[in-house]
């Protein structure tokens, strides 16, 4: 089978159809066009036809599915809950990267929730204000967390165990058990690795995310369906990455870098958004030089 051809077709037809954006955005010709040997290619097209890119369209879609569910988790804990609470009721904020900056994914992420799902602005809360503002509250709320993408779970364990504020200088876990708050989690995507972390260790915080991958969708995992059964092909598939990676200057650190060979925490994800991309991805993706042409632009950081 010749996978370069039928990878070209296949997000080819996704252009015509205005599901995959223009080559600045999403580059599948140039990226599989560094790869010069044939066999090269070959395991290049498999990586490409594996790779998911979420457009615009399909990212608010996820958003109203993951807050939709955060809805029903909300009604078993208000008897009086409505839909309209969504816009009247409920405030959102988002878990902050190491390094709290308006490049922040759920920074683009309030955003979106103002303009895809008409949340009025005044129901936003900075992270940096959510300790104190919760504990003026008089009566328990709803606090919805939105985000795109989570990983490890490690930044968000030390949002809710870890970090202190407000004017008590308490963590979000000691807020949800003083004051009786609600909180949910809904981002589009989250890693099964992260997700059993929070669930057994973040008490109080529930999660909707719209989907779970596992390590099905890990390229390094040999059961990735990347390589459809084969050995041979996760084999070689892995070592072409890592190859490339080494000549490429890409750090090999086992994980603990955010542009490692195989992504943070060696996640190994072939995934990306319109506005950008996780740390969970090899950075060969996105890396360029002037002999390598990326498949993305990274954009946001986290």
């Amino acid at each position: 089978m010749d996978y370069y051809k039928e990878a070209i077709e296949h997000y080819d037809y996704f252009r015509d159809v205005q599901a995959c954006p223009l080559s600045d955005k999403f580059n599948y010709k140039g990226w599989l066009n560094n790869f010069v040997d044939k066999y090269d290619k070959e395991l290049a097209s498999l990586i490409i036809d594996f790779f998911n890119y979420y457009p615009e369209n399909m990212v608010d879609q996820m958003l109203r599915t993951s807050v939709g569910r955060a809805g029903y988790e909300l009604s078993k804990h208000f008897s009086d809950w409505k839909h309209e609470d969504f816009k009247n009721r409920c405030y959102y904020s988002f878990i902050p990267g190491e390094d709290q900056n308006t490049s922040d994914s759920g920074y683009l992420f309030t955003r979106k929730l103002k303009n895809a799902l008409k949340i009025p602005e005044e129901r936003f809360i900075d992270y940096r204000d959510l300790h104190s503002f919760l504990e003026s509250c008089k009566v328990p709320i709803p606090i919805i967390f939105v985000d795109d993408f989570v990983g490890s779970g490690q930044q968000c364990y030390r949002a809710w165990c870890i970090n202190m504020g407000g004017f008590n200088n308490l963590t979000l876990k000691q807020i949800s058990l003083t004051y009786n708050h609600k909180f949910i989690y809904s981002p589009l995507i989250i890693n099964q690795k992260g997700f059993d972390l929070l669930k057994n260790y973040c008490d109080g915080l529930i999660l909707t995310p719209a989907h779970i991958i596992n390590e099905e969708y890990n390229l390094f995992n040999q059961n990735c369906i990347c390589w459809k059964g084969e050995k041979k092909y996760f084999e070689d598939g892995v070592n072409l990455i890592l190859k490339k990676s080494k000549e490429l200057g890409i750090p090999s650190t086992d994980g603990k870098s955010v542009n490692d060979e195989m992504g943070f925490n060696k996640q190994g994800l072939a995934i990306a958004f319109e506005h950008g991309a996780p740390d969970a991805i090899p950075a060969i993706f996105y890396w360029e030089t002037e002999n390598w042409a990326p498949l993305i632009n990274k954009v946001y950081s986290r």
